[in-house]
């Protein structure tokens, strides 16, 4: 059998019973889906404040923050704990395998401390992205048309 054709259950991972495979999948999703997740929701609820019963207001509301932006924020910090969340959790996979050998590996070794190193990096860049989305409400006002 050559190494090409060896599936996972022909050469498992030496970490498996120490990192379940769910978990590495789950923690690479979880950025992504959280980043996902706040860009639809923030554009879905900020493109609606401008409007008051379906027409564009003319001016921007009195009032700085409506509940419409603390809703936002507080969606967006919700955001940002998922991503931390997801980071925390590769972290603590990758602490797990943290024993695996280094240098010449067979097929299926070190494949849970890879994920999880992955994990760390896509939540990092994912929490970073939901961060400078999660600026706008406090230097862009929620209605930017001015015109009578």
């Amino acid at each position: 059998m050559s190494a090409s054709r060896i599936g996972p259950r022909e050469q498992p991972s030496p970490d498996r019973n120490r990192v379940r495979l769910q978990t590495p999948l789950l923690v690479l999703a979880a950025g992504p889906a959280a980043w996902i997740f706040q860009l639809v929701v923030d554009f879905g609820v900020a493109s609606d404040v401008c409007r008051q019963n379906g027409v564009p207001r003319a001016a921007p509301p009195a009032y700085r923050w409506a509940p419409e932006s603390l809703f936002l924020v507080g969606l967006n910090l919700a955001c940002l704990a998922v991503a931390l969340a997801g980071g925390f959790a590769a972290l603590a996979a990758w602490r797990r395998t943290r024993a695996a050998k280094s240098g010449d590996v067979k097929v299926g070794e070190q494949r849970a401390r890879f994920l999880a190193e992955c994990g760390m990096m896509t939540a990092a860049v994912f929490a970073v992205a939901i961060l400078f989305d999660s600026a706008w409400p406090f230097f862009v006002p929620s209605c930017w048309r001015f015109t009578p």
